[in-house]
């Protein structure tokens, strides 16, 4: 029977390099979509404000499997979320990762002694709000082309005169017969007459 042995070498990094427990990386509970998005959140810098569907979108974890893998680690306690309103009325999201399950009370402490950051200070140029301004401009009157404006209930329609209508010419009267059965026009011979040239 044959039997497989695996040996494994690694060399530990010089830098840029995480330190995380076993329990976590082989947890029975946690995808390994899961364990990803975990992991990589916690190798961010500190200070870094990456949420959780920025970091997916960068581990190219789509869109379902990110939702069930953010509902596996909140449900572990890796993850907790809490929504408030910060200054100027702006709602905020505030996300804790952690490298140890916490509980609902542990976290709710964690994330108190966190400041507000407003939405303006973490987004980007491109998701915060800009300034409106009006894509037409000032309202301005229709122009006249030169004509002085009338009163509005005054009759504006001016149709143009139309060309004196002729009467349309009468019909020449029905051709009489003659006394000798011809056509009244020369030449042009009655019923039963031939023209003989």
């Amino acid at each position: 029977m044959d039997s497989t042995v695996i040996y494994r070498h690694h060399i530990a990094p010089p830098r840029a390099f995480s330190q995380f427990s076993h329990d976590l990386i082989r947890h029975p509970r946690l995808s390994s979509d899961a364990v990803r998005l975990l992991t990589w959140q916690l190798s961010l810098p500190d200070g870094a404000r990456e949420s959780l569907s920025r970091t997916a979108e960068r581990a190219r974890i789509g869109a379902c499997a990110f939702t069930r893998a953010k509902r596996q680690l909140k449900e572990e306690g890796f993850v907790h979320e809490r929504r408030l309103q910060g200054p100027g009325g702006h709602w905020v999201t505030q996300q804790l990762v952690s490298n140890v399950p916490l509980s609902a009370a542990e976290a709710a402490k964690l994330l108190a002694r966190m400041p507000v950051h407003t939405p303006s200070a973490d987004a980007s140029p491109q998701v915060a709000p800009s300034p409106r301004i009006p894509t037409v401009g000032t309202p301005t009157p229709p122009p006249t082309d030169g004509h002085p404006r009338k009163d509005p209930g005054e009759n504006t329609f001016h149709h143009p005169a139309e060309p004196e209508r002729r009467p349309d010419p009468e019909p020449d009267p029905a051709p009489q017969a003659t006394e000798d059965g011809g056509s009244p026009v020369q030449g042009v011979p009655s019923d039963g007459q031939k023209l003989q040239l």
